[in-house]
């Protein structure tokens, strides 16, 4: 079963945001193939028919072996939870989870090896076209950190630390990188489902009820648990 499948409606018009160069993402995934997970980054464009628009199309999806992980999820330009318009249950682990269809989308992508983290986050916009002409989407990175360290095992003994944390990235100067506020919530659980052995849930898209009433109680979804100090880690 191949590691990401190409997106119906994919813009072909510039080449979309990637944690990796082509020959390691080639690695990457066969690597993540070999492991039996399943991890869809890409955003695809859809057209609604009724409502005449293009729209964006994005796939939660992902999961852990104990040496290798790879998750991404998907929030507003504010770090905020979106409504999936459905889960997905398969008679696999490590896949689908749900699916989120939006004007707007901000991905947030987790590959780990180990200890160490890449991270990628990037917003996903549509162009809406002229009258009888195909819509585009625009990208944007917002944020993408190589080679972070995360000290602790988040699959074993230390697995209840597993979204409360995010990993600590460096240039190569040796300067800590900072990551936008507004989406360290969403990265800690991406984090957590890179880091989820057998994985069959959603950790970030919510159900339709659940986001209505968050929005009616203006209450900000933020990660349970305490601060945790380490010396590689960020504890929010």
């Amino acid at each position: 079963m191949p590691n990401s499948e190409q997106p119906e409606g994919r813009d072909n018009g510039a080449r979309p945001p990637s944690l990796a160069a082509r020959g390691e993402r080639r690695r990457i995934e066969r690597r993540l193939q070999e492991a039996g997970i399943l991890c869809q980054p890409e955003v695809s464009l859809q057209y609604q028919t009724l409502a005449k628009r293009s729209v964006l199309r994005g796939v939660e999806s992902g999961g852990a072996v104990k040496e290798i992980g790879r998750y991404v999820t998907f929030c507003d330009e504010r770090g905020e939870r979106l409504a999936w318009l459905q889960p997905i249950d398969s008679v696999g682990v490590n896949g689908r989870h749900a699916v989120v269809i939006a004007l707007g989308l901000v991905s947030v992508e987790v590959f780990r090896v180990r200890n160490t983290y890449d991270v990628l986050i990037a917003k996903y916009d549509v162009s809406q076209p002229a009258e009888g002409q195909r819509g585009r989407i625009e990208a944007r990175v917002l944020f993408i950190g190589r080679q972070g360290h995360l000290p602790l095992d988040l699959t074993g003994d230390e697995k209840g630390m597993a979204g409360q944390i995010v990993p600590e990235f460096f240039n190569r100067a040796g300067e800590r990188v900072e990551i936008p506020p507004e989406f360290v919530g969403v990265l800690k659980a991406a984090v957590r489902g890179a880091a989820c052995v057998g994985c069959t849930h959603q950790h970030y898209l919510t159900a339709p009820k659940a986001a209505a009433a968050k929005k009616d109680d203006a209450v900000t979804p933020v990660a349970t648990g305490e601060p945790a100090p380490s010396v590689n880690a960020v504890a929010v």
